[in-house]
């Protein structure tokens, strides 16, 4: 069982009805857990160079169209508001 599976409240194989009493303890549960967030982090198939670029130049990209559609927006609506007092 993944640690996600853990955190929406269904206990762990490794802390399951057989798990020693040590492993139930406060202090040692947050090892298993650093431990499985560890395992996690290792199975990330994390993005190289080229990827990460390319979402980057994509967010960018959207965050100029908003901001160029808000500025518009912005204007037109002063315009409107002006004319109207």
């Amino acid at each position: 069982m993944s640690v996600a599976a853990s955190a929406f409240g269904e206990e762990p194989t490794n802390l399951g009805p057989g798990a020693s009493p040590a492993a139930r303890e406060p202090g040692n549960r947050v090892f298993v857990f650093l431990r499985g967030c560890w395992a996690e982090l290792q199975r990330v198939q994390w993005p190289d160079r080229r990827q990460v670029a390319q979402a980057t130049g994509v967010v960018l990209g959207f965050v100029v169209i908003a901001g160029v559609f808000l500025g518009v927006a912005d204007e037109i609506s002063q315009k409107i508001v002006d004319a109207i007092l």
